[in-house]
């Protein structure tokens, strides 16, 4: 009986948890009308280069989707960097093709599945998804990772500013 309790218990929790992964982006959806969108572009050369989507409940930024365009190149990538109280607390990295392009730069949501999944919580990463599949905290690449993504993020927010000041 022990036994049985303990894996109806193991089962909740994970449950539980893949319920919160969702709950990030599934609010971001439902409130999104709600937010102001400001779009910029910047290119690398005539055939490339990137598209911006911010989206702000006033003055901060909730969510920051980077999409990147080659001409020369069939799959291509758009990262979706979501905030709360100016941290970035879920980073998600997309492959695309160029024909998603166009849902990318829209805004719409993505029915891709992920490359990554990247969750954090006061800075820290608290899980992580590759291809599906959670990687564990003991990974010799978490605490290299959680630096660059928490930079990419930080960065990401910088490029804002940079953004609108070279468009006004």
């Amino acid at each position: 009986m022990k036994l049985v309790l303990a894996l109806l218990m193991v089962v909740f929790c994970a449950l539980a948890n893949f319920a919160q992964d969702d709950s990030i982006e599934k609010d971001f959806e439902k409130n999104k009308t709600k937010f102001k969108v400001e779009k910029f572009s910047e290119g690398e050369d005539a055939s490339s280069g990137f598209y911006y989507l911010f989206y702000k409940n006033k003055t901060a930024i909730v969510k920051m989707r980077q999409a990147w365009i080659s001409g020369g190149y069939k799959e291509q990538e758009t990262y979706d960097y979501y905030y709360q109280n100016g941290k970035l607390v879920l980073m998600v990295r997309y492959p695309r093709s160029k024909k998603q392009y166009k849902d990318s730069y829209a805004g719409k949501y993505l029915l891709i599945e992920p490359e990554e999944k990247f969750y954090f919580t006061d800075s820290k990463l608290t899980k992580w998804i590759e291809k599906g599949k959670p990687v564990a905290t003991d990974d010799n690449r978490w605490k290299d990772t959680e630096k660059e993504v928490l930079q990419d993020g930080n960065d990401q927010l910088e490029n804002y500013k940079r953004l609108k000041e070279d468009n006004n």
